[in-house]
């Protein structure tokens, strides 16, 4: 499936922005170096975001309809395009799975930083299950705690203990 710029562009252009202040740009295809990725790429990263931020809402066992709400307001003009709406239905349904959303980050150190950003904007981080996610996360995107620890500060929210 591929999305109207109009639905990821916010999405990227705020997680690219934070991720700007904690990792330097890389150029790969589909990546233009700045904040965002471009074309077709664009479209698969907001996806892989979508996925993060789906995931963590879940890592407590349940998605609140507030948390919900939250979500499709991160995510933006979702509930505008029925494509879009399905594919976060069919998100909201699946099995948690770490592997799936870690594999967002096609090997770019970048993408995985943005990934957790993503993540940790997703959530009030409020249980304990939250925490453990982002700290599994954070390990299977081989993020240094060091960048982790500044994702949290430029967030302005506690990091995961450990």
């Amino acid at each position: 499936m591929k999305l109207h710029p109009r639905c990821y562009e916010p999405l990227l252009h705020r997680v690219g922005g934070h991720a700007a202040h904690v990792v330097p740009a890389e150029n790969q295809p589909g990546h233009d170096g700045a904040i965002m990725p471009h074309g077709p790429a664009a479209s698969d990263h907001a996806l892989a975001l979508m996925r993060a931020m789906i995931a963590v809402a879940k890592a407590d066992g349940q998605i609140t309809e507030e948390e919900r709400e939250r979500l499709l307001d991160r995510i933006g003009c979702a509930e505008f395009d029925p494509d879009v709406m399905d594919w976060l239905t069919r998100e909201f349904r699946a099995p948690l799975d770490l592997d799936a959303v870690a594999a967002g980050a096609e090997g770019s150190h970048r993408r995985a930083v943005e990934l957790y950003i993503a993540s940790v904007e997703a959530v009030d981080l409020d249980a304990e299950a939250e925490f453990a996610w982002l700290a599994g996360l954070a390990a299977k995107l081989a993020l240094e705690p060091a960048i982790v620890t500044a994702i949290h500060r430029k967030l302005g929210v506690p990091a995961p203990a450990g």
